[in-house]
């Protein structure tokens, strides 16, 4: 039972940290002793593994007029791997402008190379080491350039980047995606340090006010979570307003599952209702899909009464997420879960074994643990 509480809580908080990272505060801590327009550390990395062709030496300290983004990525973070070719093209655009962009992992080695052998998803026959030769790719397995950079600047959440400037000091800390506003006036000489530090100022007093929308995301009345948020929107300073905006548009979507989930327990003709809505609204969102699908999965595994209908249209929301992904681990847990609960233990321990064949990271552990209860039940079924 715990390693289902796990995968509940798991849903929740992803989404919720999905908000989070959309406005710079995806898990900050209490203590921040480097933050915007702080002297940058020097940076002692152990292994430079991707450096352009050669084009790039390995850096300790920055050099005066260069600018250099310092990203810190895992091989087991989806974020930080969807974001390598937004990074790669970040610096073929800067290259002639004295910008180099380094990503750090703090994994060993032999992990980082393992995962840049693999082909990456959606692009066609490249692999990882193909996608990321245009920078910097490290890793730091002593992790002091995590604890010069994240941990002194209360950063917990990956992807997560900084930008140092000409002058050698802290001009942005964000998620890589939303670098590049900041990155082209930084180069062009144009950031209004002052007002982004302003900006984040406002966006650390939400904390709090983001702590409440996640506990009541969880709650018995998520929509009050939608309620906060519009309140946050109405207040919210004009840089802060359009990210909140973004943000509303997730909890509405967690609003709907949580709401979903509860015409699934209750059973009857309103539960399969309820979820092909859920279903719709996902369009093509593989996570979404899953998501959607994961709830009838918790539903059954607490003694809920699934409907045969209701299982093959979960099953079919996780095929569905599996089209474009189908070596995501995640969605082939979730359609193993699907499949047993149908009673197809045959089909469900062939899925979850390709699921353990893809499985990266710390789900790893749950995710062979499944597998186990799925064969000790054929074989006890024998």
């Amino acid at each position: 039972m715990a390693r289902r509480t796990v995968r509940n809580h798991r849903m929740v908080a992803w989404m919720v940290a999905a908000c989070l990272v959309a406005v710079w505060i995806s898990g900050r801590a209490t203590a921040q002793e480097l933050t915007i327009g702080s002297r940058a550390p020097s940076i002692d990395i152990e292994h430079w593994v991707q450096d352009r062709g050669g084009a790039f030496k390995p850096v300790k300290k920055f050099a005066p007029g260069k600018v250099y983004v310092v990203e810190f990525w895992a091989t087991w973070c989806g974020p930080c791997v969807a974001s390598m070719p937004h990074l790669a093209q970040l610096q073929d655009a800067y290259v002639d402008k004295g910008v180099q962009v380094i990503s750090v992992s703090d994994e060993d080695l032999a992990t980082v190379e393992q995962f840049l052998d693999r082909k990456a998803e959606g692009d066609g026959e490249k692999t990882y080491r193909d996608v990321t030769k245009a920078y910097s790719l490290t890793t730091d397995p002593d992790r002091s350039v995590n604890k010069d950079y994240m941990e002194a600047a209360g950063e917990s959440g990956i992807p997560n980047a900084f930008i140092v400037g000409k002058t050698g000091e802290i001009e942005w800390i964000g998620h890589p995606m939303q670098m590049d506003e900041p990155l082209e006036k930084v180069v062009a000489g144009s950031w209004d340090r002052k007002a982004y530090l302003e900006e984040k100022r406002e966006m650390d007093a939400l904390q709090k006010r983001f702590q409440e929308i996640s506990g009541l995301l969880q709650g018995d009345d998520p929509q009050q979570a939608v309620a906060l948020v519009d309140e946050l929107i109405a207040s919210a300073g004009p840089k802060v307003k359009p990210q909140l905006q973004g943000i509303r548009e997730r909890v509405v979507t967690i609003a709907r599952t949580m709401t979903v989930r509860k015409s699934i327990e209750a059973g009857g003709p309103e539960a399969a209702k309820a979820f092909a809505e859920l279903v719709a609204s996902a369009g093509d969102s593989a996570e979404r899909l899953n998501e959607a699908a994961w709830t009838v999965v918790e539903v059954e595994r607490e003694g809920g009464k699934v409907s045969p209908e209701l299982l093959t249209a979960a099953i079919a929301a996780a095929e569905k997420a599996l089209g474009p992904q189908p070596e995501n681990f995640m969605v082939l847990d979730t359609l193993a879960h699907l499949q047993a609960a149908r009673g197809d233990l045959e089909k469900a321990i062939a899925t979850q074994r390709k699921a353990v064949e893809h499985v990266k990271g710390r789900a790893a552990r749950q995710i062979r643990g499944y597998l186990e209860e799925l064969e000790a039940k054929a074989a006890a079924g024998k």
